[in-house]
């Protein structure tokens, strides 16, 4: 009896096994080997810089769905050449500019008024919700470092007057710093640009100047200068504050030399960005050498 009971479960298990067998072969869905290639080629930080979750989702997306191959903001140039060979396409060997996070605050601890300490949960969010902010300005910097703990590349951190400072060399402009901050004060911009409005005060002027030495008080001065040198639409006047035009970036730092406050300037909330450019034109220079050798030769 015991023979034929593993008689009967072996039998029973290989008709399983045929039946999984035969399932496997029929069912299966049969996987794009470039996704593979593509999340080799991508730097694997997941880091959300491309728009999507993860590395592995953009290359699914990159391979099933055409989306764009230059999206990977921590690879650059380098990684939208290896994607472009994986999927048989060309690419521009025109390089892109690089981009960064600009923090538009100036309001640090020895700028803004600080009527009272923030003794709730050290994030920024938590305590602008609670309405529980230490600092006087509802425009400002909170200054409790959530951007610095979203950026998985150590490229932001907090001055030790509580203002984020960029490090231009490790900053790959993913975006991480721009979604914790509640107050919208972090942007992407172009390295090689630095005239800004580093304030997001709507505060008609004399409050803004009295809650923070630095804010923009909307005199105009900027605007002014920028017209009288021909270039109108380089810096504009909204809702008491004073913007930099981030569609054609010709606003000059120049324009902010009268500025009483100092709210417009320039290479604010950020270290190595000489050098970065420095040697990022180095590069541009040996790459036009290169190519002007070749077409002479």
């Amino acid at each position: 009896m015991i023979g034929i009971a593993a008689a009967m479960m072996g039998l029973i298990g290989l008709v399983f096994a045929l039946f999984l067998v035969t399932a496997n072969k029929r069912f299966a869905v049969e996987t794009d080997p470039r996704i593979a290639q593509l999340e080799e080629a991508f730097p694997g930080v997941n880091c959300g810089g491309c728009g999507y979750a993860s590395c592995a989702a953009y290359a699914e997306a990159v391979a099933q769905k055409g989306e764009k191959i230059d999206l990977c903001v921590v690879g650059g140039d380098d990684t939208t050449r290896e994607v472009a060979h994986v999927m048989g396409v060309k690419v521009s060997d025109e390089q892109k500019d690089k981009l960064v996070a600009v923090v538009f605050c100036q309001g640090d601890s020895e700028a803004s008024a600080f009527p009272g300490v923030y003794k709730g949960i050290p994030d920024c969010a938590a305590a602008v919700y609670s309405q529980d902010v230490a600092k006087r300005c509802k425009y400002g910097c909170v200054g409790l470092g959530s951007c610095v703990a979203a950026c998985p590349f150590d490229a932001i951190h907090l001055s030790p007057t509580g203002i984020p400072y960029v490090d231009a060399e490790k900053c790959t402009a993913c975006g991480n710093c721009v979604i914790a901050c509640p107050r919208d004060l972090i942007e992407i911009h172009p390295l090689k640009h630095d005239a800004f409005v580093y304030c997001k005060s709507l505060d008609p002027g004399p409050i803004a100047r009295k809650v923070c030495k630095k804010a923009c008080i909307a005199c105009n001065i900027c605007v002014k200068a920028a017209a009288a040198d021909e270039n109108p639409d380089a810096v504009y006047m909204e809702k008491n504050l004073a913007r930099v035009n981030t569609q054609n970036y010709s606003a000059k730092p120049e324009y902010g030399e009268k500025c009483p406050t100092a709210a417009y300037n320039s290479n604010c909330n950020s270290i190595r960005k000489d050098e970065v450019m420095a040697r990022l034109e180095a590069q541009r220079n040996a790459k036009q050498a290169v190519e002007v050798g070749a077409g002479e030769s």
